[in-house]
């Protein structure tokens, strides 16, 4: 975790100084930059100006990050590319190898240029195989790697995470730590790298303990819902309240403490319904206090509005707000938190940096780049828009059809410039 005091404030950000050149699309390679920026990396992220979406759903993703539009499609435009990626340390895309190929910008285009040249492939499948060129993305990756195969009950189809982006922010955590790793050998060597990162196989990582089961001749493993075998009561039972939830994990010699603390004879059933039917009755903070306190592992099943006025999180300083239209909003932190040290830079609009960054990078004068303008190898002009706030009718309509569970009007986020426009829909 980071805080107010400490090596970072003294001495500057770990990648100060190190540019990246990113073709990014999706969640997986800007997940990886967002961390990068979020440690002092340059990031300009390359896009089509035909092609790029204004999506309030990713301003986090391109936060803190130069926007250069750029239109591969045209003539000269991947001279434009490569002449970039000689002045930056690390070059990524998460595009298919066949259209990194087409344009000559792939791993071996680029070595040529710059040999010391950090590349880094977020593909669907990698670089190489049969399959290199197919196309891929989170939710397909998350079932053709079996994650879906155990997720769910067992006399029900396969399920999947409730969220879009859970291979894309396994995928890209991996490979931030494989270009940190190449930054390190390359300071220690001089030596580039290709990193080649694979949403299929960074999705089958995540089964290791499951692979290793069956590799020493272990059970086939089957759907079981939230159970868990190691354990006498394990799962997610109902609370007081609208969608409110806590989570349990009690072994057997747990079982007497826990129906003590729900108020239950020693000999009662435990059957989850048994239990469902008391601990719906009860206060979640309550419960959960009381829980603890006979350690008893147990939690309330929390949702964002939760995370924004959680006590612990506000403590460490996790959360940090960023500056729109004079206003600040709540932003999510990184993945080591350090909110209080964070200042991030709102989403730019596509293109908005193509003369800064033509000019610093390639010394390319006013002319010059109303040039590639003109050949419309270079455009601008899509926002990076913000979505309107959702007025409270249709908010409830929202919670009654359990959309939402809560809404918290005012989290306490902390930072410079406090304004009453902070607030999230939960």
């Amino acid at each position: 975790m980071v805080t107010s005091n400490n090596a970072m404030d003294i001495l500057g950000k770990p990648l100060d100084g190190i540019k990246v050149l990113a073709m990014e699309q999706a969640v997986a390679l800007p997940m990886a930059t967002f961390h990068l920026a979020a440690l002092g990396a340059e990031i300009i992220r390359v896009e089509s100006p035909d092609r790029a979406r204004a999506n309030y759903l990713e301003h986090d993703l391109l936060r803190d990050k130069q926007r250069l539009g750029l239109n591969l499609n045209k003539p000269g435009a991947a001279d434009l590319f490569r002449q970039l990626a000689q002045e930056v340390d690390i070059v990524a895309h998460n595009f298919t190898p066949r259209v990194m190929r087409k344009f000559e910008i792939d791993y071996e285009s680029i070595r040529r240029v710059r040999p010391e040249t950090i590349y880094l492939s977020i593909t669907g499948f990698g670089t190489t195989g049969g399959w290199s060129d197919r196309p891929l993305f989170g939710p397909g990756a998350e079932a053709i790697a079996g994650n879906y195969q155990l997720i769910g009950e067992a006399e029900d189809w396969p399920g999947r995470p409730g969220t879009i982006v859970y291979a894309d922010d396994n995928c890209g955590a991996h490979a931030l730590v494989a270009v940190l790793a190449a930054l390190e050998r390359r300071d220690d060597s001089g030596v580039g790298s290709h990193l080649d990162v694979s949403l299929y196989e960074t999705s089958v990582s995540m089964l290791g303990p499951v692979i290793a089961e069956r590799a020493i001749g272990g059970n086939f493993p089957i759907r079981s819902g939230n159970s868990d075998s190691r354990y006498a009561i394990h799962g997610v039972f109902p609370l007081s309240g609208l969608d409110r939830w806590i989570a349990l994990a009690v072994n057997k010699e747990q079982i007497p403490d826990l129906l003590n603390t729900l108020g239950l004879a020693i000999n009662s059933n435990y059957s989850d319904e048994a239990i469902s039917e008391v601990t719906q009755e009860m206060l979640g903070d309550d419960l959960v206090a009381r829980l603890q306190s006979a350690n008893i592992d147990s939690h309330l099943v929390s949702d964002v509005a939760d995370h924004f006025i959680d006590p612990k999180l506000q403590t460490r300083n996790y959360f940090t707000s960023m500056l729109w239209d004079g206003n600040r909003h709540p932003t999510k932190s990184t993945i080591w938190g350090g909110g209080m040290t964070l200042e991030p830079i709102p989403a730019r609009d596509v293109g908005a940096d193509n003369h800064t960054i033509l000019n610093n990078l390639l010394k390319l004068t006013t002319a010059e780049i109303q040039q590639l303008e003109k050949t419309e190898i270079i455009g601008s002009g899509i926002p990076a828009i913000e979505r309107e706030p959702m007025h409270a009718a249709e908010q409830q309509i929202r919670i009654d059809r359990r959309e939402l569970t809560r809404i918290e009007n005012r989290p306490s986020i902390r930072g410079p410039a406090q304004s009453s426009k902070v607030g999230t829909d939960g």
